[in-house]
């Protein structure tokens, strides 16, 4: 196996590792089905301010926290063309963005949420 191929394959394991250690969704839906009931200013203090408020259409808002999860680097890769050449791609980075949002009618209390990527 050449020196190329076995630090693809360190990467995928590495990967799949990462992986693997992400969270259920049923284990999400659980940590964010606790904050139901809870005042917004209960969710500021453990998860800081939102990186985003916007209106829920009903009197509330929508408390979005959102950031990117970074799951390292793909290497880059020599390749040889049908025709010769050699070239270089560049490493890559892999990665994702989370997004959770929350809820919150007009006397501060959250109703309900939502998310998308573990």
């Amino acid at each position: 196996m050449n020196i190329i191929m076995c630090k693809c394959t360190c990467i995928v394991a590495l990967v799949v590792g990462m992986l693997s250690c992400a969270p259920t969704t049923k284990q999400i839906n659980q940590s964010m089905d606790a904050w139901i009931e809870h005042h917004q200013s209960e969710l500021y203090q453990a998860w800081g301010p939102p990186t985003q408020i916007t209106e829920d259409g009903n009197g509330g808002s929508i408390l979005i926290y959102q950031g990117n999860v970074n799951l390292g680097q793909q290497p880059g890769q020599i390749k040889t063309a049908s025709n010769g050449t050699t070239y270089y791609t560049t490493p890559q980075n892999v990665g994702y963005t989370r997004t959770r949002m929350f809820y919150v009618d007009s006397s501060g209390k959250i109703y309900g949420h939502k998310w998308q990527g573990k």
